[in-house]
């Protein structure tokens, strides 16, 4: 059994290099987005934080899709190894927990609008 049929190797190589992408290409993703700082100083309202909390998710979502679709297969290419199910399902979990939270600016505006400026029924009517 040579190294490259070794499922620990298989998890720790894929996980390795999804890792190295995500540390990557997540600040990018964070920086197309403002922080909560600019948004709080130029007074925009909670549904317009709201509003770029989705469009941020949405964007992560479609990378971390193409991500999970064209990474696999590149990396069974290169190193001649087929990836199973399981290996799929952790790397997808390990990828997803890291991208998310690699959002600085996500993570700082979901606390904001969840603990500390909550939505009230009277936004609702403004």
């Amino acid at each position: 059994m040579g190294i490259f049929n070794n499922p620990l190797f298989k998890v720790s190589l894929f996980s390795s290099i999804y890792l190295i992408i995500l540390i990557l290409v997540s600040p990018y993703i964070d920086h197309i987005f403002t922080s909560l700082d600019e948004d709080i100083k130029v007074r925009e309202s909670n549904f317009q934080i709201l509003g770029e909390i989705l469009l941020h998710i949405i964007v992560i979502a479609i990378f971390w899709y193409l991500i999970n679709n064209y990474v696999p297969q590149y990396i069974e290419k290169i190193f001649n190894i087929t990836m199973k199910d399981a290996t799929k399902s952790g790397i997808a979990v390990v990828s997803s927990i890291a991208l998310i939270g690699l959002q600085k600016n996500l993570i700082d505006k979901l606390e904001y609008i969840t603990i500390r400026h909550p939505f009230r029924l009277q936004d609702l009517y403004r």
